[in-house]
């Protein structure tokens, strides 16, 4: 007796497709990382990291990758993040912050290093909360210029705020120090936040006050340390997560970003401070070249996951599901009061009786 053969389930072809596109994205990832590593090996110069580079000009973003190859790769900072990219991850935790308030500490060491101005920080702060332990080692800030008053290097949506705060960490579990960390893969974790105009802060105010006294590159004075968790958002259970890279030459792709939804605010006066005071070259130079616009445009992401410690847009969808019920509501109301309406409206006319009129025998009177 012939038995038909049993037709797949539902589940086993979606368990194949899914199989299926997990190859097909481990695929894609090795041959980002196959190219990139090719681009290395050809193009690798010992020598380039002490290369000269800026952000405008022959030595300028555009040309970063000739003499520092990894500026050329896939896994590059920053990015634009962007809503349809998002995956919220709920295992992601607040950040955990360890010994941020250095108030108690030596003093700190700001300088201008040519690109931005650079606060040192003590290795007893540390990060919380990930896979090895994530030691402080400065901080810097990134800012436009008069003309352009935004300078982020993260965007959301396509959005620059005015400045952007970067604070460095390098795996003090595996490596002795920033420099020995920066170009492995695990080597970094460093902090983002946006900057806008608004209120007064005087926990920036603590690095501000001092740029008249950094103005030419290689300039260093020593400042008090305080609590550098003032510096930071309120909100450390909402930010933003990938892996990318440095986003100053080398542009080593070792760094895990986490990246505060909530901004922070300084004055108008203050930003004003940040894109007038510095220049990138020493005061020997004849012709000072203004510190501004210090900022690298976005990468492509490039199939890189994006983690989002909260739902994204939750309370927007919240709205507009609101909104819509109520719509509903009314037209469903407008509707059932139509029924109504036509219904008694039948009802009426079938009421009514039409009688004709009889006309008596015999009576012509009104013919």
């Amino acid at each position: 007796m012939y038995k038909s053969a049993r037709s797949p389930s539902v589940w086993g072809y979606f368990a194949r497709v899914w199989r299926l596109n997990w190859i097909l994205e481990m695929t894609w990832r090795c041959l980002l990382a196959l190219l990139t590593y090719l681009i290395i090996a050809v193009h690798s110069d010992p020598n380039a990291e002490g290369r000269k580079w800026t952000y405008t000009g022959p030595d300028g973003e555009l040309y970063w990758d000739k003499n520092f190859p990894y500026c050329g790769g896939v896994h590059q900072s920053p990015i634009d993040i962007r809503s349809d990219v998002v995956q919220y991850d709920a295992s992601l935790q607040p950040v955990e912050l360890l010994y941020y308030d250095v108030s108690g500490a030596s003093m700190l060491s700001l300088k201008n290093n040519g690109h931005s101005v650079e606060l040192s920080l003590p290795s007893s702060m540390c990060i919380g909360g990930l896979p090895y332990r994530y030691s402080a080692a400065q901080l810097h800030l990134h800012w436009g210029s008069t003309m352009q008053p935004w300078g982020s290097e993260h965007t959301i949506n396509g959005k620059r705020f005015a400045a952007e705060l970067h604070i460095v960490h390098f795996n003090s579990d595996k490596y002795a120090d920033l420099t020995t960390a920066a170009d492995k893969a695990d080597g970094l974790a460093v902090l983002g936040v946006f900057i806008k105009v608004g209120q007064f802060s005087p926990a920036f105010n603590r690095i501000l006050k001092h740029l008249s006294s950094v103005k030419f590159r290689d300039q260093v004075i020593q400042v008090l340390p305080f609590d550098i968790r003032d510096l930071l958002p309120e909100k450390l259970n909402e930010y933003y997560r990938y892996d990318g890279s440095l986003t100053t030459p080398p542009c080593y792709p070792s760094v895990l970003w986490t990246i505060f939804r909530q901004p922070v605010e300084i004055s108008s006066e203050q930003l004003n401070m940040l894109v007038s005071k510095l220049y990138c070259n020493n005061f020997q130079e004849t012709v000072p070249v203004m510190m501004v616009d210090n900022f690298r445009h976005t990468k492509d992401v490039n199939r890189r996951r994006v983690s989002a410690s909260f739902r994204e847009g939750m309370l927007l969808s919240i709205i507009v599901a609101a909104l819509l019920g109520v719509a509903l509501i009314i037209a469903l109301t407008c509707f059932v009061i139509r029924q109504k309406r036509r219904k008694a409206a039948e009802h009426k006319m079938k009421e009514v009786v039409y009688k004709p009129a009889a006309r008596r025998e015999g009576d012509t009177s009104k013919v």
